[in-house]
């Protein structure tokens, strides 16, 4: 096996485990918002003492969490598939369709990645920080979303294989391997 081949497969993998890890931190994000809801009714209608923090931890969690996530739903096809259009094209045909969509997702979050990256930077340079009632560095609340537009930029890049495209499995979603 020669060295690139087995360098891209190691970079694969990472990507692949560094998906997981963000599937695993998003699932903690979604753990989080549940926590401060829960304690925030609690303190506010039981002791009546609402908690500065928890729409805070909610708002932030929630920003960490969906773009945490996304990486997997795209390396998963996790997406909402409409696939009336696929399953009316012959069989080539929906493999180019497919490509094309898969394209799309490359360019689409290639270039979302690259402005909420340059947004992300502006922010730390600037030093800009969010109006609340504890604020913090906006760039450490907005530095998930360039993450997960160029982790499902990778996603959709490794999609466009035209020899793994398969037409009989679009919007398969989470039951794949």
């Amino acid at each position: 096996m020669d060295f690139g081949m087995s360098f891209y497969r190691t970079i694969i993998r990472w990507h692949d485990q560094l998906t997981v890890v963000g599937y695993y931190l998003a699932c903690a994000a979604l753990a989080i918002i549940f926590g401060a809801y829960v304690i925030e009714v609690f303190a506010r209608y039981f002791f009546n003492a609402p908690q500065w923090w928890a729409s805070e931890a909610v708002s932030y969690s929630l920003c960490a969490g969906t773009f945490l996530m996304m990486p997997y739903v795209t390396w998963k096809k996790g997406h909402v598939a409409v696939a009336l259009i696929f399953d009316m094209l012959p069989r080539n045909g929906a493999k180019v369709a497919l490509w094309l969509t898969y394209l799309l997702g490359t360019l689409a979050c290639g270039f979302a990645a690259w402005i909420t990256m340059e947004e992300t930077i502006r922010q730390y340079v600037n030093n800009v920080h969010l109006m609340a009632v504890k604020p913090v560095p906006k760039y450490i609340v907005s530095v998930f979303i360039p993450f997960g537009f160029a982790s499902s930029t990778l996603h959709f890049m490794r999609l466009m294989d035209f020899k793994t495209i398969d037409p009989d499995n679009i919007g398969s979603g989470f039951s794949e391997g």
